[in-house]
């Protein structure tokens, strides 16, 4: 039996209980299967036949989890601006803002151990101001409740 690197056979032997019909998750392959019959198919379609019954006349092993995707530079300094602003808007420290209500840069250098631009920083706390209100606006929530409790 030949293995890949995910140490999952290329293709095993499958014996179905009953008839079956199974698909690969992307829908590129198939295999029909008819109650008692053992066939070899494609490791794509392994977890689909499993999910179907089907009985592997070897160990399977469970596909290994994807890889968590990697993080371009890029988004590491956006995401770490947008906290960097959300910080500052929960402080709630007039000083760490400008006239136009923008956030400092100098105030924004302390939260964050990277350079950036004045352009990143707008657009990152136009982020952070928009999950902010997203987050905390339920007081159409509260008020309803109070006014229907006032008997």
């Amino acid at each position: 039996m030949e293995l890949m690197e995910d140490r999952r056979p290329i293709m095993a032997r499958f014996t179905a209980a009953v008839d079956a019909r199974i698909v690969s998750k992307d829908g590129s392959m198939c295999a029909i299967f008819e109650a008692g019959q053992t066939q070899n198919i494609r490791r794509e379609l392994f977890d689909s036949a499993i999910a179907a019954g089907l009985m592997p006349e070897d160990e399977i092993a469970p596909a290994p989890p994807p890889e968590p995707k990697k993080l371009t530079q890029d988004e590491i300094v956006h995401t770490g601006l947008i906290e960097a602003c959300k910080a500052l808007i929960a402080r709630g420290n007039p000083g760490d803002f400008t006239i136009v209500g923008q956030p400092r840069a100098a105030s924004v250098k302390k939260l964050v151990d990277f350079d950036f631009n004045t352009k990143d920083v707008e657009r990152a706390f136009s982020e952070a101001m928009h999950e902010v209100e997203q987050d905390g606006d339920d007081s159409t929530e509260h008020s309803e409740q109070s006014s229907s409790v006032t008997e």
